[in-house]
């Protein structure tokens, strides 16, 4: 079996990857931040835990760190999670060869994916729908965007980038009038440079997932929010696997291949009350709900894992389990916390029940539920997180 190196291992992803890849019988090791608590160390597949320089901090550091590290330790392959180790390691990707593989698409198709503006525009071509967006990149540019009495979202372009070795941290917010519209985008123009405004869209969450080689899509996957931590707008808390809509699945893999990609990533959408599906976002690297395909039967960090090792291909498609149901209970816990705050001031939408919520989410088990964190074969990482929850809210 194989070394297997996980960065980031404060995510759900990463504690997902160590889990399939110990179960798969590799030898694996988890590397995160220094001082950045991170569940996945505690997991009993890890079997060796790594501090790293800080990647947003000293981007340099922390790849020349996770380099020594490989190659001290025989790292057959390194797997970065976030944008936040994605980036760095793959402007850096030449300065790995004879030590590591690393697990990373293409060099453009990094920059591609993770280019929020780009996405829209290519997914405009390829007749996907999208929402109306706007690219803003200086101040007299405002004027040009067109009166509206909807919601706004204001994010950036890219969920993180660097500047002198710096990262500048994207941000997503909402507005609705133009005074406050204004203000918004002047803040995140300063900050970053450029930043994107699109029309809000109401819609149930859902999304589709796949591996991705040079021939051709394999183990599409379909799922829907049922939560999301933020009831406004963010990762979802709790969703469910759903049978595979074909249409949608072929226009999301055009997607992805036309960015050149390669490996595994997901495609997020708005399903309108009409069915139309609407963009969101993509994430080519591993995302934070990957537990519900594992669950659902298709694994893919060891599908990944194995063809970085010996190039071997997935089944193009596997038979799934519809229904699966994946919750992460501290971000339930944070999902009830939002909603207990209550509605937004100006929220023009349904806001979720407190009680009704709670009702829901109080449930501890049914057929088809599973959870990302807390697993009686791997205990540790489930409740080390559920007390560091709540040692966090004390500390507030």
């Amino acid at each position: 079996m194989a070394r297997i190196l996980v960065l980031d291992g404060h995510s759900s992803a990463a504690l997902a990857f160590t889990r399939s890849a110990g179960r798969a019988g590799h030898w694996v090791a988890v590397g995160a931040n220094q001082g950045l608590f991170a569940a996945a160390k505690l997991s009993r597949y890890c079997q060796l835990p790594f501090d790293y320089p800080v990647s947003t901090s000293t981007a340099e550091a922390f790849v020349v760190a996770v380099r020594e590290f490989a190659r001290l330790n025989g790292i057959d392959v390194v797997v970065p999670i976030t944008d936040w180790t994605v980036q760095p390691l793959s402007e850096q990707r030449e300065s790995f060869a004879g030590i590591s593989r690393l697990a990373l698409p293409p060099r453009d198709a990094v920059t591609a994916a993770a280019d929020k503006f780009h996405t829209v525009e290519l997914a405009r071509s390829l007749g996907i729908g999208v929402p109306r967006t706007w690219l803003i990149q200086s101040p007299a540019e405002i004027a040009g965007l067109p009166d509206s009495k909807n919601l706004l979202v204001i994010k950036d372009r890219f969920s993180v980038r660097w500047k002198n070795d710096q990262a500048i941290f994207g941000s997503v917010s909402y507005a609705m009038g133009k005074e406050e519209v204004e203000r918004r985008i002047g803040e995140r123009l300063r900050a970053a440079g450029d930043v994107l405004v699109q029309e809000f869209v109401f819609g149930k969450g859902i999304g589709l997932s796949f591996f991705i080689a040079e021939d051709g899509v394999y183990l599409p996957f379909a799922w829907e929010r049922i939560r999301e931590i933020d009831p406004r707008g963010s990762a979802s808390s709790c969703r469910k696997s759903i049978l595979l809509d074909n249409k949608l699945a072929t226009l999301s893999s055009r997607l992805m291949q036309a960015i050149g990609f390669r490996g595994i990533a997901m495609v997020e959408y708005k399903a309108l009350p009409d069915g139309t599906a609407v963009l969101m976002e993509i994430n080519g690297r591993p995302w934070g709900s990957i537990g519900l395909p594992i669950a659902s039967g298709i694994d893919y960090p060891c599908y990944l894992i194995d063809w970085w090792l010996t190039g071997t291909l997935p089944p193009k498609t596997l038979e799934y389990r519809a229904d699966i149901t994946c919750r992460r209970l501290v971000s339930e816990l944070t999902h009830l916390s939002n909603v207990r705050i209550g509605k937004p001031e100006n929220w023009p939408n349904e806001y979720p029940d407190f009680w009704s919520t709670l009702a829901k989410a109080a449930i501890p088990w049914y057929p088809g539920m599973r959870y990302d964190d807390v697993w009686f074969s791997d205990p540790r990482p489930g409740w080390a997180q559920l007390k560091n929850w709540f040692r966090v809210r004390r500390s507030k």
